[in-house]
């Protein structure tokens, strides 16, 4: 079965958005891996496991050409990540 060449999407915004929302998601995850490394508890280490994996899933699921939704998990993880670092 021969596969077919799919032209990629062409986008009308910056494609550093996507850059900058992928950024956020490293950084929150990094804190989620950060709490369940450093977690008293084996449910908040689970729990910090759970959390990075569904965010990388998340993050996975954006396609590039959704601007709209680009930045709202934008906001989404900075809002997160001000939350961690302001409880840590």
């Amino acid at each position: 079965m021969a596969k077919t060449a799919v032209a990629p999407e062409i986008v009308d915004f910056d494609p550093m958005v996507y850059d900058i929302m992928r950024e956020t998601a490293t950084e929150l995850r990094g804190e989620c891996i950060w709490l369940s490394d450093h977690a008293d508890t084996a449910a908040e280490r689970e729990e910090a496991t759970a959390a990075h994996i569904a965010l990388w899933q998340d993050v996975n699921s954006v396609r590039g050409s959704d601007l709209a939704t680009i930045k709202a998990k934008t906001d989404e993880y900075r809002s997160r990540l001000r939350h961690l670092r302001a409880t840590a």
